[in-house]
């Protein structure tokens, strides 16, 4: 929690929380997918699902993760890693779905 505390990024198994000042964290989750032609809406909504139910485990799991964002702002991000970066694929808020980048029906 120190390095969250402090704004900077911290991995955790298969997601990265970042968070800053203004009571904001950042949930990211990283696709399965390897090729980003094939990826889909119902895809990425389900790899989205997938990325809250672990933070949710993790929540569950320790007394100390749930204190720390209690007060907090969450966001969720699902990302495709193409090995030099990210690209950003969606992100929630407050059940609100923002598409990042431009994904196949």
């Amino acid at each position: 929690m120190i390095l969250l505390k402090n704004c900077h990024s911290l991995n955790v198994g298969e997601l990265t929380f970042g968070s800053d000042h203004s009571n904001h964290l950042s949930v990211t989750g990283w696709t399965l997918t390897n090729n980003l032609e094939n990826i889909t809406k119902e895809s990425t909504l389900n790899e989205l699902f997938e990325v809250k139910r672990l933070f949710s485990q993790m929540v569950e799991n320790s007394t100390e993760f749930a204190e720390f964002i209690k007060q907090r702002q969450i966001e969720y991000y699902l990302a495709y890693d193409y090995g030099m970066g990210g690209i950003g694929l969606c992100s929630e808020i407050d059940g609100q779905i923002k598409w990042e980048t431009i994904v196949r029906d």
